[in-house]
């Protein structure tokens, strides 16, 4: 076959013109891919620190209830399981709050390191125990004093009498005699045993002694 004349230049320009087009597509396909990379990348920096900080969130929330439920309980937890439950509430805290500062910028540690520093303020300050209410006890009522003074005894037909006067009463005249049964302004003289007369009065019984004449 026999080639005309000026095809041998031509074939050799149009195979450079080839070869230099399609290095530029190659290339222009290659930044294409860079710049759809490196999209890529920013959109999943940027989301990630929203999903580390729901994330920590989340742990922080779980935190916050246990210490409300730590600080619930009785007053009567022993002070090592306080002691126990405290210091791995603390290392649990500490582990977060290194993970904030590796993982997470400055803008976004505000907020958290806020709730940390508050659980914190929680953690330091064991609720103080509740005052036990002890059931008063009722006081005793004051004895009530009879109106009268026992001044003495007297025996009249073989039956014994107590003689009493009033308080207050300047004259012997006002004496009265009270025999067993009797009563002298809502008191009862109940006995007469030997030289103690014994009166009742509602639910109150009083001993008097009798003077001996």
């Amino acid at each position: 076959m026999t080639s005309l004349p000026g095809s041998a230049p031509r074939r050799a320009t149009l195979l450079r013109v080839a070869v230099i087009t399609w290095g530029v597509l190659i290339s222009a396909a290659a930044l294409v891919n860079v710049v759809a990379l490196a999209k890529l990348s920013e959109q999943a920096q940027a989301s990630a620190p929203g999903s580390q900080v729901a994330a920590l969130e989340g742990r922080l929330t779980e935190l916050g209830q246990r210490i409300g439920q730590a600080q619930q309980q009785p007053a009567a937890l022993p002070q090592a399981r306080y002691d126990t439950d405290r210091r791995a509430l603390e290392q649990r805290l500490a582990v977060i709050e290194q993970t904030l500062g590796e993982r997470l910028p400055a803008d976004s540690l505000l907020p958290l390191q806020a709730r940390i520093e508050q659980l914190e303020a929680k953690l330091t300050a064991r609720p103080s125990p509740a005052a036990s209410t002890r059931p008063r006890t009722p006081a005793k009522p004051k004895p009530i004093e009879p109106p009268f003074q026992v001044i003495g005894a007297e025996l009249r037909a073989g039956e014994r009498f107590v003689s009493i006067l009033p308080s207050g009463a300047a004259a012997l005249a006002q004496a009265r005699l009270l025999r067993p049964g009797e009563d002298e302004a809502g008191w009862r003289l109940e006995a007469i045993d030997g030289a103690i007369a014994v009166f009742r009065h509602g639910e109150q019984t009083r001993r008097l002694p009798v003077p001996v004449r």
